[in-house]
């Protein structure tokens, strides 16, 4: 009898931990569930964020840039600023590659949610007026000139497409300001004090950015 009473005790025991065990693996699939959904609504936009931003349609793009940014300046004249810059009267630059190449854990900061984004890319400058570039020494110049404009970057020419390709890496910051905002985008740049005070001093810390 005595048996037969541990009998049934074991088995309600491993029963109860099962049941337990069952409730813990839902719990976690559901937390795994979730970060993956974040993940994808991440990933997802940032390949849009990176397509609209390689085709050059910067009136779409603004709606994926973090509305901090249109602080520095209204939506309208960032707009022309970015036309202006990647065409005019002088040259014309194209992103040949834009690639997202690692994204950090999140970082939360008063509810807000901050990724960094570590991408690559490769610009060509090309100038309308290919004259100026049939002297070798003017070519030198100017690919010296941008390497100490563009600190960190691979500056080289391409005599056959006569054009100035420019490659390196840049970071992005993914913020997502609640959980019913989408992902959105702001640029980082260590060397522009102005774009620096768009962000949490904690955020900078905390990826070790400059």
């Amino acid at each position: 009898m005595e048996l037969s009473v541990k009998k049934t005790t074991l088995v309600i025991l491993y029963y109860m931990i099962m049941k337990k065990l069952s409730y813990l693996i839902i719990i976690l699939l559901a937390s795994f569930a979730g970060f993956s959904q974040t993940d994808t609504s991440l990933t997802r936009r940032l390949k849009e964020y990176n397509r609209l931003s390689k085709e050059a349609k910067f009136e779409e793009l603004m709606e994926y840039m973090h509305p901090s940014l249109f602080d520095l300046a209204p939506k309208e004249q960032l707009i022309e600023a970015f036309k202006n810059i990647y065409e005019n009267e002088a040259m014309k630059i194209t992103i040949e590659k834009i690639e997202s190449r690692s994204i950090s854990d999140p970082l939360t900061l008063n509810g807000a949610q901050y990724r960094k984004v570590d991408y690559d890319m490769v610009l060509n400058m090309k100038f309308k007026d290919e004259s100026k570039l049939s002297d070798s020494s003017t070519i030198k110049t100017m690919v010296s000139s941008l390497q100490e404009a563009l600190a960190g970057k691979e500056v080289s020419y391409n005599a056959s497409s006569k054009q100035f390709v420019i490659k390196g890496s840049d970071i992005v910051i993914a913020i997502k300001d609640n959980s019913s905002t989408p992902w959105l985008f702001l640029g980082y740049d260590g060397t522009n004090e102005l774009v620096k005070k768009l962000f949490p001093p904690e955020m900078i810390e905390h990826f070790k950015l400059q």
